[in-house]
């Protein structure tokens, strides 16, 4: 119990100085929430402005926001309110890399970042397979091909992940390479339709807390691709309610 409270006090801590950060719409910056309009372009220039003016909040409201890869930069959250989705593009070819893995939301070398609010991440993760799938028979991509995560950070610090959703990523749904200061707060994860799915992997990062949160994957719900160390969890759990330990 003072595990979890502990948790619940800093993931406050966070919001609270989350919500002291400036707010952006996504829709001034030309951002269509119709579930058609690729919004890739813009919401890339709404990410690198708010970076250059100082941070801050970047909010998607009610809708569906079909977009390629985002990449963060610093002092940039993205926040997600009840009813705003993040749609994932059926086509790999939107999709960017770091260190290798492919995202729809990464970052690279970034400081206080974070993605927050209770909407939704949507992967798309059986489309995107089925694209993979069609680009291999013709030739275009040889196999194995990476299949996209939903979020895939290296060598960041400062992140907090909190109260989003996180569903149907058609490769892992969250990668974490080398980093540090990492938040991870009362998030729901659901990725089952494609195979081996896991919901988060972690390699190299130090100081990372998991609290409060579900996981339901085809794959491993936490797993380990390289030593880190300073890892803290609780009252995380998997569709069976069985508590997950790092």
């Amino acid at each position: 119990m003072i595990k979890v409270k502990i948790y619940a006090a800093a993931f406050l801590v966070c919001c609270t100085l989350t919500l002291a950060a400036k707010d952006y719409k996504a829709s001034l910056f030309g951002a269509k929430s119709d579930g058609i309009t690729l919004n890739t372009g813009s919401i890339q220039k709404a990410v690198d402005l708010i970076s250059s003016k100082g941070g801050g909040r970047l909010v998607f409201y009610v809708g569906r926001y079909l977009t390629g890869s985002i990449q963060l930069r610093s002092n940039v959250t993205i926040h997600l309110e009840e009813g705003a989705i993040l749609v994932g593009a059926p086509s790999v070819y939107d999709y960017d890399a770091v260190d290798g893995v492919k995202a729809l939301i990464v970052a690279d070398a970034c400081d206080s970042i974070g993605i927050t609010g209770k909407g939704v991440i949507e992967g798309q993760g059986l489309a995107v397979l089925g694209q993979i799938r069609s680009q291999v028979q013709k030739g275009y991509l040889q196999e194995p091909q990476v299949r996209p995560a939903l979020i895939a950070m290296k060598g960041c610090s400062a992140v907090t992940i909190g109260g989003i959703n996180l569903f149907d990523a058609c490769g892992d749904v969250q990668v974490y390479r080398d980093c540090s200061g990492l938040t991870i707060s009362t998030i729901n994860v659901k990725s089952v339709v494609t195979e081996s799915s896991c919901g988060l992997v972690l390699s190299g990062c130090r100081n990372v807390r998991v609290g409060d949160s579900f996981f339901r994957t085809s794959g491993r719900e936490i797993s380990s691709a390289g030593p880190s160390s300073g890892i803290r969890m609780a009252g995380c759990v998997n569709e069976k309610g069985k508590k997950l330990h790092p």
